[in-house]
């Protein structure tokens, strides 16, 4: 269903003060792509009482913003998955509705923290004890997380259940993996895909594939258990956790080292994968979440791997390989940094198609 468009249309967008991570980011791409559209264009940033609620990071985008959203039919008001801003959407009721898909995970996450503790007991309590379960029996069911078993509960009821479907007139997906499910769920969307901040391209042009150090980077703000056990296994490889560094600081880490490896829940099409590859990193990768679909993370099968026991000697192989033939491994990414370049241009096509229409 198509947005109606005035020459006076005010557009609002929904999202969580001083916080940098890949959904905020996505959601001032989307601004500023439509102030270069000639939009009217406001970012509602929450919660409303913070005196300066623009991050850091995003100050450079340089968007108005306001906390008082004018609920007309001809304005849109477009929503992230998270529970907060879908709350706040429900006191809005003429203004044409956009949810944004930027996460399936987070959807879910959010919205059982939304529960009453009695409910949130009664679904916690066969996690706790599968979980301890397979504690006992090292992981008889592989590698169980609370985020996989969320999804496992929230996509086999009603979505209608969880989501009143009705209240938007359109839904945005980040990637395919959204995409997907949600076409599951009988939701459809549209794709508008984020992109990769042009420096991390400037900075892939300076690095020199002879200077590269054995080091693995990764992110232990969404690692998995899995992670964790083969990190502890194997004590003379040096991992290098990438948390709480400026943009500047992951460029130089990313540029020194060969491999960056993500055993995570893949919420969507994360930034640090792409921004590594970028950086001329091999990627090991996981098969949950986004990371399943080839069309959402387009890199060669065999640097994805299942998370179980009897991988973890395989893992360890191809890191070794990486390490020992690491210019002739490299070229195995260049397919998937080649999309990787035309992602803002997508980004741009897509902000046209669906906002002017």
């Amino acid at each position: 269903m198509s947005l109606k468009n005035f020459d006076d249309t005010k557009y609002y967008i929904l999202c969580p003060a001083k916080m940098s991570t890949g959904g905020p980011k996505h959601l001032h791409q989307l601004g500023a792509e439509l102030r270069n559209l000639n939009k009217k264009i406001f970012m509602v940033y929450y919660p409303a009482y913070m005196q300066d609620p623009v991050h850091q990071n995003y100050k450079h985008y340089n968007l108005s913003f306001t906390d008082q959203v004018e609920d007309k039919e001809k304005n849109i008001l477009i929503v992230p998955e998270v529970n907060d801003s879908l709350l706040l959407s429900k006191s809005y009721k003429s203004i044409q509705k956009v949810l944004f898909w930027m996460s399936l995970d987070f959807f879910f996450i959010t919205n059982f923290r939304s529960l009453s503790k009695y409910l949130k007991s009664l679904i916690k309590i066969p996690f706790d004890l599968t979980y301890k379960f397979n504690e006992l029996t090292q992981n008889y069911f592989g590698n169980i997380t609370f985020e996989k078993y969320l999804k496992i509960i929230y996509l086999n009821i009603p979505f209608v259940n969880v989501l009143k479907k009705k209240d938007f007139k359109l839904n945005l997906s980040q990637s395919y993996y959204q995409y997907s499910i949600l076409k599951s769920k009988n939701v459809y969307s549209e794709f508008l895909n984020d992109f990769i901040n042009n420096e991390f391209f400037k900075a892939s042009k300076k690095i020199s594939l002879t200077n590269k150090k054995n080091f693995i980077c990764y992110n232990p703000s969404k690692s998995s258990n899995f992670m964790k056990r083969f990190i502890k296994m194997n004590s003379d490889l040096k991992f290098v956790p990438l948390q709480n560094y400026s943009m500047g600081e992951i460029i130089d880490i990313l540029s020194k080292s060969k491999i960056y490896m993500d055993f995570g829940f893949h919420p969507g099409v994360d930034g640090l994968p792409r921004e590594s590859a970028i950086l001329k990193n091999c990627v090991i990768t996981n098969r949950e979440g986004s990371a399943f679909y080839s069309k959402a993370v387009p890199i060669n099968p065999r640097y994805k791997f299942e998370e179980k026991k009897n991988n973890l000697v395989k893992i360890r192989n191809l890191i070794d390989k990486i390490f020992n033939n690491y210019e002739s491994e490299i070229k195995n990414f260049q397919s998937y940094v080649d999309k990787l370049e035309n992602e803002e241009l997508n980004f741009k096509t897509q902000v046209k198609k669906i906002f002017n229409s």
